[in-house]
């Protein structure tokens, strides 16, 4: 008996992704680790300036306070167990020193609003449609819970139309301060387990209804398989993390590979291939620096990131100048 055994997904063309695109990632682990990527390949990529989100109304609140520049103030702070956190943001912001906490989250707000300006590409990756509104704070959708008690949250699940309406909205405002941005929707093939497995195929469903109805009315709105790679293409425990929720490190180079044949083309392939060539070989670490072997090697890692900045000069090599050469 022969055959595949599996039910492949063909890439699809999603559009052109090259270095001298701009990039703005936002959401769950989909952005984080295909925004990873894009970064250390050089590509010019805003990875999460709230940090991951997961909830597609916390991410739009995100979205809404990028496109009508609303800073953060001190009201938008809250003290839990000694560090200043805010409800819009993921974790690893915090903070004992409130100033300092507002400083950080306003320094990546700045960063993430000006790229959301000049974007080629917004990618938006939704996690979960189980959502956590904070009681005392006008019942707001939170971006994480902070291990903050859980009597002083409601969980609720979010119907497509709660997320579809407010979404149209938003892509109306983006497409008024930057009309060539592309925007891409995507799933997160992560299992939320805490909420059972039944509740988060449910969760996943409602998604994947509110990103389809979503591309279905915008213009230059696509949707990327990620959560289909996983669970149907690849469809296999052995894909996912000892945790059995997360994908696996193949995994996750598999949905990699699958990007890179939707959104390049032969020459961003032809570059990249290049860029990682001199990437991977700054990797080494000489047992003698001082030989002139590796003086030798030194400047011709030199020549060629000096090649690549004459013709790409939207390549940005000083990092590894500073820090390896």
């Amino acid at each position: 008996m022969k055959g595949l055994f599996r039910t492949a997904l063909m890439p699809e063309n999603g559009g052109s992704i090259d270095h001298s695109k701009k990039v703005l990632m936002m959401g769950s682990c989909f952005s984080e680790h295909i925004g990873k990527k894009l970064i250390d390949r050089k590509f010019n990529a805003v990875l999460n300036p709230f940090g991951i989100l997961y909830h597609p109304l916390a991410i739009l609140a995100a979205i809404t306070r990028l496109i009508e520049n609303n800073p953060f103030t001190m009201h938008d702070l809250s003290l839990a167990e000694d560090r200043y956190i805010s409800f819009y943001h993921h974790g690893k912001f915090n903070h004992s020193e409130p100033l300092i906490m507002l400083k950080g989250i306003n320094e990546s707000f700045e960063k993430g609003r000006e790229q959301l300006l000049k974007a080629d590409y917004l990618f938006i990756t939704w996690g979960t449609a189980f959502g956590y509104s904070h009681v005392e704070n006008k019942n707001q959708i939170v971006g994480n819970c902070h291990k903050i008690p859980a009597k002083q949250f409601k969980k609720e699940l979010t119907m497509p139309k709660t997320i579809v309406a407010p979404y149209l909205e938003m892509f109306k405002q983006i497409k008024q301060c930057n009309p060539k941005i592309k925007i891409v929707l995507t799933v997160s093939p992560v299992k939320h387990l805490k909420d059972g497995l039944v509740d988060n195929n449910l969760s996943k469903s409602v998604l994947l209804l509110a990103a389809h109805q979503l591309i279905d009315e915008v213009e230059n709105a696509s949707y990327f398989p990620a959560y289909e790679l996983i669970t149907d293409d690849l469809r296999d425990y052995r894909f996912f993390a000892k945790d059995m929720a997360h994908p696996s490190e193949d995994a996750i180079e598999y949905v990699w590979d699958y990007f890179k044949d939707s959104f390049w083309n032969d020459s961003t392939k032809s570059l990249n291939k290049r860029i990682e060539s001199v990437l991977n070989a700054m990797l080494h670490r000489p047992l003698h620096p001082e030989n002139k072997a590796h003086l030798v090697f030194i400047e011709s890692m030199k020549s060629k990131i000096a090649e690549l900045e004459a013709e790409f000069p939207f390549l940005d090599f000083e990092m590894e100048k500073k820090n390896s050469i």
